[in-house]
């Protein structure tokens, strides 16, 4: 029998807090400092930046990858498809959990980074203390706040008095441990800001191995049905979160924990700076579910079960330009701070060019496998396979455009500038993307719903190439062939 699987978030990972001395000496902080920028400050070559970034594109594959599995042992050791459809439905809540840590640590991270480029040590601490505080305590209400709405939550999601049966149990196991969720994707930031993007990877390679382990364990062997899924997808990803808790408490690594006075300003700039990247998971939660309720609409229960596959392939292709983006903004951050501009602009020129390269490539790999791909899911020749194979078809041209997209939003927030970053964001993943949604499936049916993605992302295209040229000269990303010259003149009667 061929099996369906689930949409699933991004990733992270993380600590908690400890009191470190206020009162670090001068000469260990410059020397902490020096220690964060030699990884980051660097002079990087065309082929050194893709090495530095494939660790993390890995980790957000794996991701991707392992959530797969984790849906072929739900569907093996449970009920099938009713419980693949309580996983579903709970996706909304689990992004929602996800995109408070994101925005956590990406804006922490470009700030922190940032500061280590200005040598300002101090104040890097104490944004990072702050940040993961934050977090950690964020997280402990939203689980809260959703414990106590639960059943109206489930409710609201959609779920049948059937479904229900299924939600409860792995709704209560996931948001019992839902500041886990927030903190592994909040925290993850600063191991990928001290460039440690390896270690980053090994971690969440071994938490997902060990979530697929527990499924078979608690699911197989325990028989704990749709709540072991949950309690295993939980411990899973308390492994990088701890082991990243244990790297700060023990001052392995190079940030420092202050018990100082928190400041409002700060947590008020890093939140606005990450809210690009909650603003795009919090949408990508908001169209899985509207897409379904048009789907249906149109296509009935096997339009949905399309759908799921399809949207696999969508979460595997933003994964793989998530991690691009997320290797690269402490490394922006860094030179921006370090006021770097003949970095700042190489840096640029790489980046634009590997995301056209892998873009192109993984749309065009997509393509030939199309048939195989759909095949895993569905049985060839069957109808739902068809409308799977057509819907893929359809959407693959927006693998085209998703790495430049995801690329200029986040360099924004690298460099700390949330507005514009926010703007992006919004526009590709909530105007662009719900608009077409409802516009194109009101004109072409089901059609439409495939092609609303690829018409979002050209759009959303068009507005960052424009937005990148505006902003061209206050940034210093790129210069003009004149400017270039003049100052390898000047620089030559220097």
């Amino acid at each position: 029998m061929k099996r369906k699987n689930t949409p699933m978030p991004e990733q992270g990972e993380v600590r908690e807090a400890q009191t470190a001395a206020a009162s670090v000496p001068e000469e260990s902080a410059s020397t902490e400092g020096a220690a964060v920028s030699s990884e980051l400050d660097r002079d990087f070559t065309f082929f050194s930046l893709l090495g530095y970034i494939l660790p993390t594109i890995f980790t957000l594959i794996f991701i991707a990858v392992y959530q797969m599995v984790d849906g072929i042992f739900i569907q093996t050791f449970t009920e099938g498809d009713l419980a693949i459809a309580a996983v579903n439905l709970y996706s909304p809540v689990q992004y929602v959990l996800v995109a408070f840590g994101l925005m956590m640590g990406s804006g922490g991270n470009a700030a922190i980074v940032r500061l280590i480029g200005e040598r300002n040590k101090e104040s890097a601490d104490r944004v990072f203390t702050e940040t993961a505080a934050v977090a950690a305590a964020g997280g402990l209400l939203l689980s809260a706040v959703l414990l106590i709405f639960s059943d109206p939550i489930m409710r609201f999601l959609g779920a049948s008095d059937v479904t229900i049966q299924y939600l409860r149990p792995y709704f209560f196991s996931m948001t019992s441990g839902g500041v886990i969720i927030v903190l592994q994707a909040a925290v993850g930031f600063f191991l990928i800001g001290e460039g440690k993007t390896v270690l980053a990877a090994v971690l969440t390679v071994i938490g997902g191995v060990l979530n697929c382990l527990l499924d078979w364990f608690f699911m197989g062997v325990l028989h704990w049905g749709i709540e072991g899924a949950g309690i295993a997808t939980v411990i899973g990803y308390a492994v990088p979160v701890l082991y990243t808790a244990y790297y700060y408490l023990s001052r392995k690594g190079q940030y420092r924990f202050r018990k100082e006075r928190f400041s409002l300003k700060e947590i008020g700039h890093v939140m606005f700076n990450g809210s690009s990247d909650m603003v795009t998971n919090l949408a990508a939660g908001m169209t899985v579910f509207l897409m379904n309720i048009i789907i249906k609409k149109y296509a009935g229960d096997e339009g949905v079960s399309a759908l799921s596959a399809i949207i696999y392939f969508q979460i595997v292709i933003v994964a793989i330009f998530s991690g691009f983006t997320m290797a690269l903004e402490p490394v922006f951050s860094f030179h921006f701070g370090a006021k770097n501009r003949a970095m700042n602009e190489k840096l640029f020129r790489y980046s634009v060019l590997w995301s056209v390269i892998l873009a192109v490539f993984v749309s065009g790999l997509a393509f030939l496998l199309r048939e195989p791909i759909v095949g895993f899911f569905f049985e060839k020749g069957t109808a739902l396979y068809n409308l799977a194979l057509r819907g893929l078809m359809i959407m693959i041209p927006g693998g085209l455009f998703v790495g430049l997209n995801s690329f200029s939003s986040g360099l924004f927030t690298a460099y700390s500038n949330g507005a514009v970053s926010a703007f992006l964001s919004a526009m590709r993943t909530v105007v662009f993307l719900v608009a077409s949604i409802l516009g194109l499936s009101a004109l072409f049916g089901s059609d439409g719903l495939w092609a609303s993605w690829p018409v979002a992302e050209l759009l959303s295209f068009l507005v960052c190439l424009v937005t990148l040229w505006i902003f061209k000269d206050k940034y210093g990303y790129i210069r003009p062939r004149v400017k270039k010259k003049l100052d390898a003149l000047h620089k030559k009667e220097k």
